[in-house]
């Protein structure tokens, strides 16, 4: 199983992050994304990462809400104009996974080092998978 996660949740709410990890992988395979999912969507934009993410990595790490939205997700509302959390259209960015898998190289990958840095595994899993697939 893939379970998916953000590590944001992990910081601020449990106390033993690489305990939970290490339970996690025994059976499982854990996607991390940190501070949320919505780094990984906006990875699959052509430069995000020279252009949103870089510049940006203390405030997305912080990712502090303004209002009702996180700073992250205000990046990726920029990016595409929809409510990624409610609008199905968002699935669209699928057709753009291996934009998202080179760019998500330039970032921290290591689940188990992800605490205070921009990290995303979610497009080397599917990279993973995709090769499995080829054989």
């Amino acid at each position: 199983m893939i379970i998916v996660f953000d590590a944001d949740i992990f910081e601020e709410k449990v106390q033993d992050y690489d305990e939970v990890v290490a339970l996690g992988e025994a059976e499982n395979i854990l996607a991390v994304s940190n501070p949320a999912f919505e780094l990984f969507l906006l990875l699959h934009f052509e430069n995000a990462y020279e252009e949103d993410i870089k510049p940006n990595e203390e405030k997305i790490i912080k990712n502090e809400k303004d209002g009702n939205q996180t700073f992250v997700y205000k990046l990726l509302l920029a990016r595409t104009g929809v409510n990624s959390k409610k609008n199905p259209a968002i699935g669209e960015l699928a057709e753009n996974v291996n934009i998202a898998i080179a760019q998500e190289k330039q970032i921290n990958e290591d689940i188990h080092k992800c605490k205070g840095k921009v990290t995303c595994n979610i497009g080397a899993i599917i990279e993973s998978i995709k090769r499995d697939q080829s054989i």
